[in-house]
């Protein structure tokens, strides 16, 4: 991280708590429900999963993560730190995805009274977990990637 300019850094930061403040005071809910309906005439199931004060501050820190999957380079280029910060927003994104799918097959109420298109999560971090899992990915996918090649140089 020494390579990223501090004034970067600050705006990093800044970015951060402007989308944790934003997240908190309202626009996560409306985002969370936003999904929902948007996902309901795709999939034909209305996803009612929560969203915690811990749910967003781990998104507001996905720019933080970005920074910090960028100082495994070599090199400092501010087109990478942006390329390496939406690649754990997709990371992220696709996780989630993943996550829905699978309360598709497990979320199902037990209630015969309740309607079989609402699923909801089998626990409370439910949504925490596979929101850390997409922000752990790409790290785990480079340590690979190095493991992988330092092995390839040893065995020469």
């Amino acid at each position: 991280m020494n390579k990223i300019p501090k004034n970067l850094k600050y705006l990093i930061f800044g970015i951060s708590l402007l989308t944790f403040i934003g997240l908190y005071s309202g626009f996560g809910i409306r985002l969370m429900i936003g999904i929902s309906n948007k996902l309901l005439p795709i999939t034909n199931y209305f996803f009612a999963f929560s969203s915690t004060r811990f749910d967003y501050l781990i998104l507001s820190t996905i720019t933080i993560f970005g920074m910090l999957y960028n100082s495994t380079r070599t090199d400092f280029k501010l087109t990478e730190l942006i390329m390496d910060i939406v690649t754990i927003l997709f990371s992220v994104i696709i996780m989630f995805g993943i996550g829905l799918l699978i309360l598709t097959f497990i979320g199902k109420p037990e209630n015969p009274l309740m309607p079989q298109y609402i699923v909801t999560e089998p626990f409370e971090l439910y949504t925490t977990i596979f929101i850390g899992l997409g922000i752990g990915i790409p790290f785990l996918i480079i340590k690979l990637i190095k493991n992988k090649k330092h092995y390839a140089q040893h065995s020469i």
